[in-house]
C-alpha cells in the first residue's frame, strides 16, 4: 500500500489536506477520518511535510464525498502488508508509467 496527501472539498466547500492510502495501481483504498496537521519532532520533520503538502495542490482537488462514495463501493481489500511512505513526486511518477484508465484520481 502506498501513501500521499491530497487537498479535498467537502459539501459545505472546506478544503482540507488528508493523507490517501493507494494499492499498487494508485486506486484509492482509503482516506485519513481527519485533516492532517503540521506537527513533527524537528523543524526539518516540519519543513518536509510542509512540502508533501505543496505538492498536493499540484493535483486536482478531490472531492470528500465521491472519494467516500467510491471506497464504500469497492469490496474489501484482504491485503494487510503495511504502507510504503514515497513522496509525492514518485506516486505522480509511478503512475505516469504506469497509466491507468480507472484511476481516481482524476476526479475533480
Amino acid at each position: 500500500m502506498l501513501w500521499t496527501y491530497r487537498v479535498f472539498r467537502d459539501r459545505q466547500g472546506r478544503h482540507s489536506i488528508r493523507e490517501i492510502f493507494c494499492d499498487r495501481n494508485h486506486q484509492i483504498l482509503k482516506i485519513s477520518p481527519a485533516p492532517v496537521t503540521v506537527v513533527g519532532s524537528s523543524a526539518e520533520d516540519l519543513l518536509q511535510l510542509i512540502q508533501w503538502f505543496k505538492e498536493a495542490f499540484e493535483l486536482p482537488i478531490l472531492s470528500l464525498e465521491e472519494i467516500e462514495t467510491q471506497i464504500a463501493q469497492k469490496p474489501p481489500n484482504e491485503s494487510t502488508t503495511p504502507a510504503q511512505k514515497i513522496s509525492l513526486q514518485q506516486l505522480i511518477a509511478d503512475r505516469d508509467n504506469q497509466p491507468n484508465e480507472q484511476d481516481t484520481h482524476a476526479t475533480a
